[in-house]
């Protein structure tokens, strides 16, 4: 099958497709104008991050970061979204290391970043064999520290999945942050089947997304990040059919989960969040407060004006308090219940 490219036709197609989550992270649209002024904190000194790998069995490794503290009382490991890789969680790890005096790794995914053959899907298991072992990996050079595992996007879904899935994952927390919780469940059935006779007869055409950046689907109202990951060579632009059906499957795969995972878990989400919109995030908030027990430790943050690149956005304060106050279990004042979660979110959802 030859190697083709979907323009304006083909972003249409799966806008159609309610691809809106790939169009906004294959192509970064500049946001609207927004009168919003940015609300950042600036660290006090910052951490370069060091390159480094991660060896996996089999001979495999796979590129990755670290933000280093001498004397580290904590351990992050970031795990990134779609298309996306480990300078993602630049900004967390320079608070994190400043607030927390954690030390962050990051990882760059199988096929993604600067491993080799970006942008082809290397399936689920895969993936979650990476990060289970990266994650036994860390727990065995830290003995002693708390190690929590944080997923954005996509990133979210291979955790939710990987600590609720036996063998589990090494963790002693986990945040997630707009998890990819959009599942074929959550598509009507023509969208569905689209998706399956794409996949068959043309899994290597790939959609760029132009022609949705009108539509005003963005990942973040900051756009400086949006220019900077439209520059970035790294940042995967055009995605494979075969990709979105992996991806999707994924998504599908932490949406449907029926055990949670027994961690102290974080999620964190904005209802400005297009790229995974308020409908499926219902769909499984309403799955979760169906299947949960009583007193679940499981907590929830709903930002309001929050988009999907919650750190990567204008207004990251609140996102990043919220962070490292939950790790060192101060008192989260915006902290809710899957009940109250599941009502903000769901009221968003049409």
């Amino acid at each position: 099958m030859p190697h083709l490219k979907l323009d304006l036709f083909g972003a249409r197609l799966f806008v159609t497709l309610a691809w809106l989550f790939l169009a906004g992270c294959s192509a970064p649209a500049t946001p609207l104008n927004t009168p919003i002024a940015p609300d950042k904190i600036t660290p006090a000194q910052v951490l370069p991050a060091q390159p480094m790998r991660f060896d996996l069995p089999g001979g495999d490794s796979l590129a990755a970061r670290v933000w280093a503290t001498p004397a580290p009382r904590h351990i992050v490991l970031g795990v990134h979204g779609f298309n996306d890789y480990s300078k993602a969680f630049e900004p967390m790890a320079q608070h994190l290391a400043g607030e927390l005096g954690a030390t962050v790794y990051a990882y760059d995914q199988r096929g993604f970043g600067a491993n080799p053959e970006p942008g082809i899907w290397s399936g689920s298991d895969a993936l979650l064999a990476d990060l289970r072992h990266i994650a036994m990996q860390l727990r065995q050079q830290h003995p002693g520290l708390p190690l929590t595992v944080m997923g954005e996007s996509m990133g979210g879904a291979l955790v939710w999945v990987a600590a609720g899935e036996s063998p589990g994952l090494a963790a002693d927390h986990i945040v997630l942050k707009a998890p990819a919780v959009w599942g074929a469940q959550s598509m009507p059935w023509y969208q569905r089947l689209s998706l399956q006779f794409m996949n068959a007869v043309a899994p290597n055409m790939t959609f760029t997304g132009r022609g949705v950046q009108s539509l005003g689907i963005t990942p973040t109202n900051d756009i400086e990040v949006s220019r900077e990951l439209g520059r970035d060579p790294l940042f995967i632009k055009a995605t494979r059919v075969s990709s979105l059906a992996g991806v999707t499957a994924l998504m599908g795969r932490a949406q449907s989960l029926k055990t949670q995972p027994p961690q102290r878990s974080l999620v964190l989400y904005g209802l400005r969040d297009r790229i995974i919109p308020p409908l499926p995030v219902c769909d499984w908030l309403t799955q979760l407060n169906a299947a949960s027990a009583p007193g679940t430790a499981l907590d929830f943050v709903i930002y309001p004006e929050g988009w999907h690149l919650l750190t990567r956005q204008l207004q990251t304060r609140e996102v990043m308090q919220d962070l490292h106050q939950w790790l060192q279990r101060s008192a989260l004042t915006r902290r809710q219940s899957q009940q109250q979660a599941k009502e903000a979110v769901c009221a968003k959802r049409l």
